[in-house]
């Protein structure tokens, strides 16, 4: 998974929904969205913002403009720690899972 930057470009307030779930926007502000969600947003601000000004939506150079102006930056890979790195211990024994777990070795004695 992909992290971007989303940027609502205009100088209005945007709100769009995703997955029923509204999302707003504030003029000029950035933020941080799964990929897949960001350009989601993109697509449909970047319609409001060409139904404003009159355009057809398929005019796809105007389009790719408008769009560029959502992700200005570079996408930045998601990074996750590790298990043991997200558990945190204070003076406590943490054993590892499954330690006490053995696997024994089958011998082949058909010789």
């Amino acid at each position: 998974m992909q992290a971007k930057k989303f940027i609502n470009f205009t100088d209005r307030e945007f709100i769009h929904g995703y997955g029923g779930v509204p999302y707003t926007f504030k003029a000029g502000e950035s933020i941080m969205l799964e990929d897949y969600k960001a350009d989601h947003f993109c697509k449909h601000l970047v319609d409001r913002e060409m139904d404003l000004a009159r355009l057809v939506t398929s005019n796809r150079l105007e389009r790719a403009k408008l769009e560029n102006k959502c992700f200005l930056e570079e996408e930045v890979p998601v990074v996750s720690l590790p298990v043991e790195a997200k558990v945190t211990t204070k003076g406590k024994k943490v054993e590892k899972e499954f330690e006490d777990l053995k696997v024994e070795k089958k011998v082949n004695k058909s010789k």
